[in-house]
Order: C-alpha cells, then structure tokens, then sequence
C-alpha cells in the first residue's frame, strides 16, 4: 500500500478533539490533541499520544500529571488555536480568555466551558515512533454541560 493511502486510511478514524492541559513551575499550557482514548474502566485510565517536540510533552513528562478537557462543537477557534501555536511563545489561555477551575488533586486546573474535564496521574509511559503514549489514571473528574454536542474530527476536518 502507498503512503498517501496509508495516510488517508488513518485520518479515516473519528477522533475526540480535547485540550490537554499541565502546569510546571506556575506556567499553565494547553494543546489541542485527538490522539486520546479511554483504555481501563477499573480503575479509570486514559492514554493520550503527545508528539516528542511539543512543549507540553516535557511538561507532562516531568510532573507526571495533565488534564484532559473534551471540546464541545462550539470550539473549533479554540482548537485551531490550541492546535498551532506553542505554550513555549504564547500563553494561549490568556490569549483565548478561556475560564479555568482549580482542579480537586492535580495542579494544572481545569476548563471551564467544556463538556467534561478529567485530571490524570501518568502510570505509565511508552516511546511510540516520534511521540509518547502517556498513560493517566483519572484522579479526579467533572461533567460541565451534559446536552452539549463533543467536537470531533474525521479525515482532517471537525464534523457536527
């Protein structure tokens, strides 16, 4: 099979478009990421898929902890945002005037406005060919607006 195939094959998956968020040495970072699934009910674990040069790979990294903040379809300026600028050079929650929450146990906080925030403690971590696939255990959580349609994407685009 062709790369381009290849390529369009993957981008067929439907992917949840979430922030994840982490804090280290008082700056606050978010990233936009679609590479994120549940993989435990007992206890409650997610993985996400961080690429290696992001900023907030090493933020992770060396705090072990994130927060996870599932977009509604009202997002996409937010996510486009999120998604291409670095925290290195723009602290995109002030630039967004997006809300934030204390979080109950991690310290980067949580979104406000979003469907569902869920704070992780890392587990474990796997190097996966250019990223890492941080696993959280989900320490604490919130459900913010129940009737809300999530954001998702499918081959490159955010569907309704």
């Amino acid at each position: 099979m062709d790369k381009e195939s290849l390529n369009l094959a993957s981008r067929s998956l439907v992917w949840p478009v979430c922030l994840v968020g982490a804090i280290q040495n008082e700056k606050h970072n978010i990233m936009t990421a679609a590479w994120i699934t549940q993989i435990s009910a007992n206890p409650l674990q997610l993985i996400i898929s961080i690429d290696k040069s992001r900023y907030t790979h090493n933020m992770i990294s060396e705090t072990g902890e994130f927060v996870v903040s599932i977009l509604g379809s009202e997002h996409k300026e937010i996510a486009a945002v999120c998604g291409s600028r670095s925290g290195r050079n723009v602290d995109k929650v002030k630039q967004l005037k997006i809300g934030t929450i204390p979080s109950a146990v991690v310290k980067a906080p949580r979104l406000a406005g979003c469907l569902a925030n869920m704070e992780c403690k890392v587990v474990a971590q796997y190097p996966a060919g250019d990223r890492t696939l941080f696993v959280g255990e989900v320490v604490a959580a919130d459900i913010n607006k129940e009737d809300q349609k999530p954001m998702i994407m499918y081959r490159g685009k955010y569907i309704e």
